[in-house]
């Protein structure tokens, strides 16, 4: 199959109310000689901040000498984007070839044992596939939704990690925070250390309760280990870090006063692997520039400084929180054009309610073209029950792509 072959066959399998179980995932990786259990594997959940967090903790495992394989989702342009080691997403050639080869299992002899199989279920098994070919060091899974019934909980990891919650896909995971950590915790696997972020205490009650009975040591955000904010740069966030194993002053690579957070989940995850795996601690100066040089694309992206334009893909309310603590810590001063949409599934009107009390802020909807997106009058008729505007994105960027100089000169 070629590229356009690929997407359009795994296409196919996408669906907006999938049966979430791991039969089909078993099945399918069994018939694959299992590969997910020939890794090392760092599984990371939570409802925000799990590619932060995973992107800061590959820099700094690379650093370290390690190849290391991370899949994430979804994917910004291709299915490769999803798939990497080292920073090198999977060749096309590579993944037409995988893909060819699950084809022929999903459509041949073993199709009614896998009937139902998804697409995120398809990409996840060839990312283990992937992962263990190459024979990587370390393969860093986040989780797709959820976490229980999530795809990628077929492994049997060394470490597991939950980043945040909040409240997302209620309609799938339920509409509490402690209903929704139920589903989030399950990653957790006997005996296996736990690593959380900066949980609420409702949450983190529950996630604590199912770690003890499944006896997995735990390591929480303010107990195991602190972060403190020191300054805001330009570049990113300086913060002071301090655990049983290292005490330190770092910067993140990455705006926004929650990387500090992520950052400092990164490096007890980091230093978790190292014991868990018997490898000596690096050194804070080895951690420190694989931190500063991180990035992580539609995470407060600068995209463009004349004009400034900062891309970032906050989803949830949660997400929208964090956002706009940042803006209003960083940008308070400036006049703000904010371009928004959604996919259909996401609290729409909550979201719109937080950006909606960003002061001095022009806040416009718009529509993209995809099946999971907002319906396109649904979001004209938000758009004009809120007074806000409504325009193509494309218009939107013709309009706002102009700096200063040249306005003036038009003008």
């Amino acid at each position: 199959m070629n590229k356009n072959e690929t997407n359009q066959w795994i296409a196919n399998y996408r669906t907006d109310q999938p049966h979430f179980g791991l039969e089909r995932m078993v099945e399918l990786l069994a018939l694959r000689g299992n590969p997910h259990l020939k890794l090392k594997v760092i599984h990371i959940g939570g409802t925000n901040g799990k590619g932060s967090t995973i992107a800061f903790l590959k820099n700094m495992l690379e650093k370290m000498g390690l190849r290391v394989g991370v899949f994430s989702s979804p994917y910004l342009i291709h299915y490769t984007d999803q798939i990497a080691i080292n920073g090198e997403s999977i060749p096309e050639a590579k993944l037409e070839v995988l893909m060819s080869e699950y084809r022929s299992l999903l459509e041949g002899e073993y199709a009614p044992a896998l009937q139902g199989t998804t697409e995120f279920e398809i990409i996840t098994a060839i990312a283990y596939d992937y992962f263990a070919s190459e024979q990587v060091d370390v393969a860093i899974m986040e989780v797709g939704m959820g976490g229980l019934l999530d795809s990628t909980n077929v492994c049997q990891p060394i470490l597991t990690g939950i980043t945040t919650i909040g409240l997302d896909h209620v309609a799938l995971l339920g509409d509490t925070l402690e209903a929704i950590a139920e589903q989030k915790a399950g990653i957790i696997k006997p005996g296996v250390t736990l690593v959380t972020g900066n949980i609420v205490p409702e949450a983190l009650a529950v996630i604590d309760q199912i770690a003890e009975a499944k006896q997995a040591p735990s390591l929480f955000y303010g107990d195991a280990y602190q972060v403190s904010h020191h300054e805001s740069i330009v570049t990113g966030e300086v913060f002071d870090y301090t655990s049983s194993v290292r005490q330190g002053r770092f910067q993140t690579g990455l705006l926004g006063l929650h990387q500090i957070d992520n950052a400092g989940m990164a490096l007890t995850l980091l230093d978790s692997y190292c014991q868990e795996t018997g490898r000596e601690l690096p050194e804070n100066d080895l951690v420190a520039q694989a931190l500063k040089e991180t990035i992580w694309p539609g995470r407060l992206e600068v995209v463009s400084r004349k004009p400034l334009m900062i891309l970032d893909g906050a989803h949830n309310p949660h997400a929208i929180k964090a956002l706009l603590e940042t803006l209003d810590e960083r940008f308070a001063d400036y006049h703000k054009e904010i371009l928004f949409t959604c996919i259909k599934t996401k609290a729409l009107e909550d979201m719109l309610d937080l950006l909606e009390n960003l002061p001095d802020t022009n806040l416009t909807l718009t529509h993209f073209d995809d099946g999971r997106a907002t319906d396109e009058e649904v979001l004209k008729k938000v758009a004009y029950s809120r007074n806000l505007s409504y325009q193509s994105w494309q218009a939107f960027l013709d309009q706002n792509m102009i700096d200063d100089e040249e306005k003036k000169q038009l003008g």
